[in-house]
């Protein structure tokens, strides 16, 4: 009896023992396979960001540089090159223009001109015509006035919010008019809108411009409003905040008190969803 008591319970210690280790093994072939996944994973992760950064041919695209960085593509820039200036060499080119200009007489600024706004208005690619259009923007020429009014319409948008920018720093007529055109587009992008709004603040003492500002605080878009708020800050020295009604009595002539500064911990408060 005591025997068959000992060997059964060397029988079970034994059962007991392999069902232990088939589930040690089961477990390990579980985080074997896991750890496959996951590195196939990962693998298969890296090479679709080679794949993309290899395929991505656009020179606006975000991988362009990137691209610089891969020993063949180094190869196909150096032989590109020995067939005239590559994209790069373009804007570098135009880099330097800009910032010898202020050195060059107005008849060699006109000559310039002339060239890029051939750029501006041909250029098959985005980046160089909005590069072109920082370029021309201080230029004194007639040109230079083709070329931006150009770009004001350009199918690109980010041309456009480039030739937005050179208008702020002309200050003349001419960009007055353009700047309140593309504001009052009903069709145009909002960010360019906004750009041009925000250049408009430059002409703080001209009536059109105040005017024409006053009525953009009825615009349909908060954040065409918004900026119109924005850019009276700077045109009148006030500061409304988004208090609209108290805006258009100030630039109809109404001496409006402006309100009290909040202090920090009201501010602090008020941004909290509780304190509301």
């Amino acid at each position: 009896m005591i025997m068959k008591l000992s060997t059964l319970r060397n029988t079970t210690d034994a059962v007991a023992s392999n069902a232990l280790g088939c589930m040690t093994v089961n477990a390990i072939q579980v985080r074997d396979a896991n750890a496959v996944r996951t590195t196939t994973g990962r693998a298969l992760s890296i090479f679709l960001l080679v794949s993309f950064t290899c395929l991505a041919g656009c020179t606006d695209g975000p991988f362009y540089a990137m691209k610089r960085a891969n020993p063949y593509f180094q190869r196909e820039f150096n032989k590109d090159r020995e067939l005239g200036a590559t994209f790069e060499d373009r804007l570098e080119h135009l880099d330097r223009l800009q910032a010898k200009l202020p050195q060059m007489d107005s008849a060699e600024q006109a000559t310039w001109a002339t060239q890029i706004e051939k750029i501006i208005s041909s250029d098959p690619s985005s980046e160089m015509r909005a590069r072109a259009v920082a370029t021309v923007a201080r230029m004194p020429s007639e040109a230079a006035v083709r070329a931006l009014n150009a770009a004001s319409v350009d199918d690109v948008e980010k041309v456009r919010l480039a030739a937005c920018k050179a208008w702020k720093l002309r200050k003349d007529t001419a960009a007055r008019d353009m700047l309140l055109s593309l504001a009052n587009k009903s069709n145009e992008s909002t960010s360019v809108r906004q750009a041009a709004l925000d250049a408009l603040s430059v002409f703080g003492e001209d009536a059109t411009v105040r005017t024409q500002m006053t009525s953009f605080l009825d615009d349909p878009s908060p954040a065409v409003q918004y900026q119109v708020a924005e850019s009276l800050k700077v045109m009148t020295g006030r500061d409304y905040g988004g208090d609209f009604a108290s805006w258009k009595q100030f630039m109809a002539g109404v001496d409006v008190p402006e309100p009290e500064p909040k202090s920090m911990t009201a501010t602090i408060l008020e941004s909290l969803p509780m304190m509301r």
